[in-house]
């Protein structure tokens, strides 16, 4: 069986879709859980670094008539900071907010990917309901509720609505993602930084960038959410100006045809600049995930240096 069509498959079963309040075509589908519509899709296929890839998208609609303008790049960089699967993404011609996240598929990971793509689907969700109408007022926009094109308008929510819940309960103890694995991590092969070095639950490392310029790759497992609790933080800081405008264009551009998992968003630390970021809480932890995650996080490094210098 192709393995779009199975990863399709698993993600409507697992968040148990029903039939009635979804619009399924060859490889996407569009789901109402309540009154916002998320959308799942798969790209074309295309070849990267001689593999062939199929990026899966995920995205819901947020708010709707937002004013596009250097006060919503601000307030973007700021909320993303915050990012856990998806980033909150501007969408200029349309004037509106979305959340998105994608992970890149090949038929040696797809099963791994589809695992993470189900968390991802599942929290962004569960945010944008959270959050929408707070969202809303704080950007000057209305939130973007649509019907179902034959059912209407849903007035019940779905009970996959409240899913955060679970991931609440798992986040309870201590991370998954142990010592001893992100201690291996060091030792990783074929090696994608110039150097790294390792502490109880997290690990650091370089990346090359620019002439005598590196980007800073962090993972750790000590960090705990506000509201999922433990898990994984990943940050990817790179050594550029910070830009609120940059932020949004990175996100914007990942939307479209990124090279490695789109899993958390580009943002602005007022004290850190620029970077990457995003929290894998416990309850999505696989074996083998924090190792991916370093191979995708090195990859969103090379994808973003070829972007703000084409010439370099």
């Amino acid at each position: 069986m192709d393995f779009v069509e199975e990863v399709l498959r698993f993600l409507t079963a697992r968040m148990q879709i029903e039939a009635e309040w979804a619009v399924q075509e060859q490889t996407s589908f569009t789901w109402w859980a309540h009154t916002l519509a998320q959308r799942v899709w798969v790209a074309p296929p295309r070849e990267f670094q001689g593999v062939q890839l199929r990026t899966l998208h995920i995205e819901t609609d947020l708010l709707a008539g937002v004013p596009m303008n250097e006060a919503t790049w601000t307030r973007l960089a700021s909320v993303n900071q915050f990012a856990t699967l998806s980033a909150y993404v501007a969408d200029q011609s349309q004037g509106t907010i979305r959340l998105h996240a994608s992970v890149s598929l090949t038929s040696e990971n797809w099963l791994m990917a589809r695992a993470i793509a189900l968390h991802a689907m599942a929290l962004q969700m569960a945010d944008a309901y959270a959050e929408a109408a707070e969202l809303a007022a704080a950007f000057g926009g209305t939130v973007a509720a649509s019907p179902h094109p034959h059912q209407g308008l849903r007035e019940r929510p779905d009970e996959m609505v409240g899913i955060v819940q679970i991931y609440q309960q798992r986040g309870e103890g201590e991370s998954p993602f142990g010592t001893d694995e992100i201690a291996e991590l060091v030792h990783l092969e074929p090696r994608p930084w110039t150097m790294a070095a390792n502490q109880p639950q997290r690990l650091d490392a370089d990346l090359e960038f620019a002439t005598d310029m590196h980007a800073r790759l962090e993972l750790d497992s000590s960090e705990r959410h506000a509201a999922l609790g433990s898990g994984l933080r990943m940050r990817l800081l790179l050594p550029v100006e910070p830009d609120d405008a940059i932020a949004q264009k990175l996100n914007a551009s990942e939307c479209l045809e990124p090279d490695a998992h789109q899993l958390g968003a580009w943002c602005v630390d007022r004290e850190r600049g620029l970077m990457f970021t995003g929290f894998v809480p416990a309850a999505a932890y696989t074996p083998g995930l924090s190792r991916a995650l370093v191979y995708h996080l090195s990859a969103k490094n090379e994808w973003a240096r070829a972007l703000l210098f084409p010439s370099a």
